[in-house]
């Protein structure tokens, strides 16, 4: 790589910071921005004016913030996602059978993220935001069909980081959890990725590849006992074992 290169990489770096500074922050100004950042006030006001001028930031009142076009962006990207396609009459019937919010799950390189999500929008982790794959039983049922080598590497990039005084830390204890997890398809999160919430969740696997899991998800004074254990397991089970045949039945009549 040259260094003509070299700049272009790091000018793309510097916009995607100044990108995710403005959604951190909802919106802000040239000066907190480049205080943020480490950044000059000269550099970071070039990058916004090329945002602006494309359409992807706009300045309000002196401050500068996200337009919707990353919206169109992430809308389409799932669009083109086939499990979300075949899942998302299933996972409306999950929801409406449950009573409690209903997840699909992509893996992400070391993430877990909620691409699609029915039912009460009060849930920790926004539609769209992710997790440690470790933390939460979605997380954990997409890491269990992964083979030993990718977890253990996985471990070591993480280092299994808690959460909560719940999260899985002991590699030992993580990889005899998978071992079950991957016997019986299904995965609990009681409280590992937020303190009181409660999660069961089961794999989408296609190929022997796990491409996506979904989960229900409550508060711990709902989702527990019988209710989480039994009622809603059963569930998931069955809905991620229909959505793959869906999957597979819409690859063979494409072919």
């Amino acid at each position: 790589m040259g260094d003509e290169d070299g700049v272009s990489v790091q000018a793309t770096a510097t916009t995607f910071s100044i990108i995710e500074s403005l959604r951190d922050r909802n919106r802000g100004g040239v000066t907190e921005l480049a205080t943020d950042l480490g950044l000059s006030k000269s550099a970071v006001h070039n990058h916004l004016s090329t945002l602006v001028a494309l359409g992807y930031v706009r300045r309000v009142d002196g401050s500068y913030e996200l337009t919707h076009e990353f919206l169109r962006l992430g809308l389409a990207t799932r669009e083109r996602n086939r499990i979300y396609d075949a899942a998302k009459a299933d996972l409306r019937t999950l929801a409406g059978t449950t009573g409690e919010i209903v997840n699909l799950v992509v893996p992400e390189a070391d993430h877990a993220v909620y691409l699609y999500r029915v039912g009460d929008s009060n849930h920790p982790v926004p539609e769209g935001g992710q997790v440690s794959l470790h933390a939460s039983a979605a997380g954990k049922s997409i890491l269990a069909f992964r083979d030993y080598d990718a977890v253990d590497a996985y471990i070591d990039r993480s280092g299994l980081p808690a959460l909560t005084d719940r999260t899985v830390t002991d590699p030992a204890a993580l990889r005899s959890q998978l071992r079950s997890i991957r016997d019986q398809r299904v995965a609990f999160d009681r409280g590992e990725q937020t303190p009181n919430w409660q999660c069961v969740a089961s794999p989408i696997v296609i190929e022997g590849e796990p491409v996506a899991a979904i989960s229900v998800s409550g508060p711990a004074d709902r989702m527990r006992g019988k209710r989480l254990e039994e009622d809603a397991t059963g569930l998931v089970v069955s809905t991620a074992k229909a959505i793959e045949l869906e999957v597979l039945d819409s690859s063979d009549s494409k072919g």
